[in-house]
């Protein structure tokens, strides 16, 4: 090719407009997260995000540094905390993991775990891993656990408990 056309090539080629980033690469990063949703009228969860990305293709968000609370008749019951986690867009149910902590308001319960999935259709919270539920009297460890946001109602697989009895 002669040298003239090369460089018409070139300067043709340097002209053209980018091409759009696929729709798998492109990235919509939200600073200060804040997410609720209601039952008729009243809250029933609030959800805080230091960072999240949203993942279009996934109909998700990944969260940095979440925090949930729960609400029963416009006070908070409950919060969840951990290190990362991911929320379905369309569903609305959340999945927290590494160094999860929830925290009843009520009756003072600590539940942790590695990882715990939030339904918001069931209202449930439920994990696979280890989990340790300590209260005023007493600590339980176990794998696999189903329980209300507030921890009124838990149920635990597998589990091994520490009673200290003493009465609440």
């Amino acid at each position: 090719m002669k040298p003239a056309a090369l460089a018409l090539l070139l300067g043709a080629a340097a002209c053209a407009p980018a091409a759009a980033p696929p729709r798998a690469d492109r990235r919509q990063t939200i600073e200060g997260l804040t997410l609720s949703q209601s039952d008729a009228g009243k809250p029933a969860w609030t959800l805080r995000s230091r960072l999240a990305e949203l993942l279009e293709e996934k109909n998700a968000a990944t969260l940095e540094a979440p925090s949930m609370e729960f609400y029963r008749d416009g006070r908070a019951v409950s919060r969840v905390t951990a290190r990362t986690g991911e929320i379905a867009t369309d569903t609305h149910d959340v999945t927290l993991s590494s160094s999860v902590v929830l925290n009843s308001f009520e009756d003072r319960s600590v539940l942790t775990t590695d990882s715990l999935s939030y339904s918001s259709k069931d209202r449930l919270f439920r994990t696979r891993d280890d989990v340790t539920v300590r209260r005023p009297e007493g600590v339980v460890h176990g794998r696999g656990m189903e329980a209300t946001p507030d921890l009124s109602e838990i149920r635990i697989f597998q589990q091994r408990s520490v009673l200290s009895g003493k009465p609440r």
